[in-house]
């Protein structure tokens, strides 16, 4: 029995992005008509139209050159560099952050300047709770010191004490910071996606859109066939897909800027297929790259297992042949 040769893993992938190309073109082409149809009915048919769209291109130009991946990597890098972090849970917002912390304090207690050699808080000279009422001044008084006694007594004194010009912070008390670090990676992560939202609804759409594509990329693909390893792929792929857009957003405003300044949107809203064979075009390549060697077909060696064996004589014993002498 002839066994059929695999097909060629090159040819098969050569031929799949040829489909897919002539399908993605023709989704591109019909998203740009209706999305210059949509543009331009808007524009005729509501007055404040114009300035919303307005707004909305340069959000999406403010994201796509302040807040590309290597300026978020720098924001996260920033955040755990300059923060001081603790074990304690001070904010949802800004978990174990002493720096934040304290600056919230300062912010919520104006009147009060630090806490004094006796342990007592200090009043601003000029304060007007310290005049006149001394009630009041007492229960902010008491309000200061819990929460100050609460953040001191939750930071790694001894790796932060305060720097002098004259005598450098050791090599290893700078090593031993950076374990604290840990405890302030989740405070970096949300100070970066407090960054993106701050931009308005342009950073979320466009994040959220590449986080969308890449996951349905990776959730329809074989490779990686781990869902650990495809839960690590997928933020490199995401970032790879906003330089994608980034680029897209940039050659439109070359081409048509003469034109219009208000193409980041259209352009983007035109690039979703691509982009998302952008997104699949890695994945399936990796897939083409694993050879699947198709199990090994047996081949007949004569006997027919079908039909009864003779049953098997014993010693001294003769079996006369089955059918008869």
């Amino acid at each position: 029995m002839s066994q059929s040769p695999p097909p060629d893993r090159k040819e098969a992938f050569r031929q799949w992005l040829r489909r897919e190309l002539w399908l993605e073109t023709r989704v591109v082409l019909v998203l740009l008509a209706a999305g210059c149809t949509a543009v331009l009915g808007l524009d005729t048919l509501w007055s404040g139209f114009g300035a919303y769209w307005s707004r909305l291109n340069y959000q999406l130009t403010y994201v796509a050159l302040e807040q590309h991946p290597v300026a978020l990597i720098r924001t996260f890098a920033n955040r755990l560099g300059d923060s001081e972090y603790g074990w304690g849970l001070f904010s949802l917002a800004e978990p174990m952050n002493v720096s934040s912390a304290r600056q919230q304090l300062r912010l919520d207690f104006r009147e009060i300047y630090g806490v004094g050699p006796d342990g007592t808080p200090q009043f601003q000279p000029t304060s007007s709770l310290k005049r006149a009422d001394p009630a009041t001044q007492k229960l902010r008084s008491f309000a200061y010191l819990s929460r100050y006694q609460h953040i001191e007594s939750r930071r790694f004194t001894r790796l932060y004490q305060p720097e002098d010009p004259f005598n450098p912070t050791d090599s290893g008390t700078r090593l031993a910071r950076l374990i604290t670090k840990v405890f302030g990676l989740p405070d970096a992560f949300i100070h970066t996606v407090r960054s993106i939202v701050s931009a308005g609804l342009s950073g979320i759409l466009l994040f959220s859109t590449v986080l969308g594509l890449s996951a349905a990329a990776l959730w329809n693909s074989h490779r990686p066939a781990r869902w650990w390893l495809k839960v690590l792929v997928w933020p490199t792929l995401a970032s790879a897909l906003i330089w994608l857009a980034i680029v897209v957003m940039s050659v439109s405003a070359a081409l048509f800027g003469g034109l219009t300044p208000n193409t980041s949107a259209l352009a983007l809203f035109t690039a979703l297929p691509f982009l998302f064979l952008a997104a699949k075009l890695p994945l399936r390549y990796a897939e083409s790259l694993v050879r699947v060697v198709p199990p090994a077909v047996k081949t007949w060696d004569g006997i027919d297992r079908r039909k009864p064996r003779p049953p098997e004589p014993k010693p001294g014993e003769t079996i006369p042949p089955m059918g008869g002498a």
